[in-house]
């Protein structure tokens, strides 16, 4: 293929991929009325992550501010986000 195609088709494949299926970030902010132990668990109930992987993220809120808890297509991050918030956590949608 000339290098012109391929250019054009990963160029396609980047705009679609990061603009409609992937790409997307749910932020976990911290907030301090929330225990490290709901934090936690929440992190591994709601975005599918394992023990060693939710204390991370929780820290990471904690000691920055705020950690990306979550990546997927629009959807799957708007239930997340939405779980969460449903837990007294704050998060966004990126």
């Amino acid at each position: 293929m000339p290098p012109n195609i391929i250019q054009e088709i990963t160029e396609a494949l980047k705009k679609f991929s990061g603009n409609d299926i992937y790409g997307r970030k749910v932020v976990l902010f911290n907030y301090e009325k929330n225990s490290f132990d709901h934090v936690e668990d929440c992190i591994m109930r709601i975005c599918f992550k394992n023990k060693r992987e939710a204390k991370r993220i929780a820290l990471e809120a904690h000691n920055k501010g705020k950690s990306i808890c979550y990546e997927g297509s629009f959807e799957e991050c708007e239930t997340v986000s939405e779980r969460m918030a449903m837990e007294n956590l704050t998060v966004s949608l990126d």
